[in-house]
C-alpha cells in the first residue's frame, strides 16, 4: 500500500498572497497579484517576483519538512506557469522553479501533487482565507479560459508526468460550483455540467502523458455528495476527490473553546470524507488549518495556542479514512500559528502526524 500522505501546501510561492507574504504587497494598496502588477508596473513586478521565487522557498525548507515527518507537497501552479505576455500584463515562467521543487523533493524523499490553482477570469475559491478577496467565478464564460487551462495541464503532464516524485495532478484548485439553493434558485458559481465536462477532457489530456499509478485529482467544490456517478467508466483510473476542510468562517465557523464546537467541527470532517467515499472516490484533504472561532474574549494568547494544538490533533485523527492530507500552508512571513506548518505541526510528535 502507498505511504500515507502527510503534506503541506506551498501557498504564496508561485501565486503571491498578502496573508502569506505581506512584505510583497506593502505600501502598494494591492490585495492580489493582478493588482500588485498594476501597482508596480510589469518590469518592477517581475523583478520583485523573481527575487521572491528565488528566496521564499529553498532547499532548506524541504530539508526541514522531511525532518519533521512530512512526505509530500501540494504545489499551487498559476495558469501562466509557462509564461504569458498580454497587452497589460507580463508574467515570467515558473517552470524552472517547479523543476527545482521536483529536484529537492526527490532528494528528500517527498511526493509532489501539482495543483492548477488559478485560471484566467477566476474560478472563484470556496476556501479562501479571511484576508483574501473572493474572485468572480467567470472563467467558464471567458472566450479562451478553458483552452488555456487545458493547455497548461497538458504541458505540465508532458514535462512532469513520468517524474518519480510526482504523485499526480489536481485539475483545478477549489472552484465555486453552482448548486441548487431551492426549486427556483441556483447559487452563483460555475455550472456543474461545465466542471464535469472540463474534468473529463482534462483527464484524457493528462493521462496521455502520466501513467496510471499517478493520481488525477478533482475538487469536491464543497459538495462531495454532488459527484455520485461521475467518472465511473472503466477508462477512468486512479481518480481522487479533494475535500478542503476549514472551520473559521461562514456557516462552518466553530467556536473550538467549547466541547460542542470542537466535536461539531470534527464530526463535519468525518461526514464530508464519508460523503466523498459514498460518491465512489478515494479522498485526500487538500487543505486544512488550525483556524477557528474563539468566542471567549478572555482566552489568552497562550490559551489560544493550546486550543489550536488540541484542534489540530483532533483533526489529524479525523482524517483516518482519507489517503492523507496537506496542511495550509508550509510558511508565512508572520508565522501565523493556525496557518504556518512550522508552528502548527513542528512541535507535534511524528506518530501524531500518521
Amino acid at each position: 500500500m502507498a505511504e500515507r500522505i502527510r503534506g503541506v501546501n506551498l501557498s504564496g510561492w508561485f501565486i503571491p498572497e498578502p496573508w502569506v507574504t505581506p512584505s510583497l504587497f506593502a505600501a502598494t494598496g494591492a490585495s492580489n497579484e493582478a493588482e500588485l502588477q498594476a501597482a508596480l508596473g510589469a518590469t518592477t513586478y517581475n523583478e520583485h517576483i523573481r527575487q521572491h521565487y528565488e528566496t521564499f522557498i529553498t532547499e532548506a525548507d524541504f530539508s526541514r519538512m522531511s525532518a519533521i515527518g512530512l512526505n509530500a507537497i501540494r504545489l499551487q501552479i498559476p495558469w501562466y506557469a509557462f509564461g504569458s505576455q498580454g497587452e497589460s500584463e507580463i508574467y515570467i515562467p515558473v517552470v524552472d522553479y517547479i523543476d527545482r521543487a521536483f529536484e529537492w523533493s526527490e532528494k528528500y524523499g517527498m511526493g509532489v501533487l501539482l495543483d492548477l490553482a488559478t485560471v484566467p477570469g477566476g474560478q472563484g475559491d470556496s476556501n479562501d482565507v479571511a484576508s483574501t478577496p473572493r474572485s468572480t467565478a467567470d472563467w467558464h464564460s471567458s472566450a479562451n479560459g478553458r483552452h488555456i487551462a487545458l493547455n497548461v495541464l497538458e504541458r505540465l503532464s508532458t514535462r512532469y508526468g513520468t517524474r518519480d516524485s510526482l504523485m499526480g495532478i489536481e485539475l483545478l484548485d477549489s472552484p465555486i460550483m453552482s448548486v441548487r439553493k431551492n426549486i427556483f434558485t441556483m447559487t452563483e458559481g460555475i455550472p456543474s455540467h461545465y466542471l464535469r465536462n472540463f474534468y473529463r477532457d482534462a483527464y484524457e489530456l493528462v493521462r496521455l502523458n502520466m501513467p496510471e499509478d499517478k493520481m488525477v485529482v478533482f475538487s469536491a467544490s464543497g459538495h462531495p455528495s454532488a459527484w455520485k456517478h461521475f467518472m465511473r467508466g472503466s477508462q477512468y483510473v486512479n481518480v481522487c476527490m479533494d475535500v478542503h476542510l476549514y472551520h473559521y468562517r461562514d456557516e462552518n465557523a466553530q467556536d473550538i473553546t467549547s466541547p460542542r464546537g470542537l466535536s461539531s467541527a470534527i464530526a463535519r470532517n468525518r461526514r464530508l470524507i464519508h460523503e466523498a467515499h459514498q460518491a465512489g472516490f478515494p479522498v485526500i484533504v487538500g487543505e486544512w488549518s488550525g483556524a477557528a472561532v474563539f468566542a471567549n474574549a478572555s482566552v489568552t494568547p497562550e490559551g489560544r495556542t493550546a486550543y489550536e494544538r488540541v484542534f489540530i490533533s483532533n483533526q489529524l485523527a479525523s482524517f483516518g479514512d482519507a489517503r492523507g492530507w496537506f496542511f495550509q500552508t508550509w510558511k508565512t512571513e508572520r508565522r501565523i500559528a493556525a496557518w504556518d506548518a512550522r508552528v502548527a505541526l513542528g512541535t507535534l510528535e511524528r506518530a501524531m502526524l500518521d
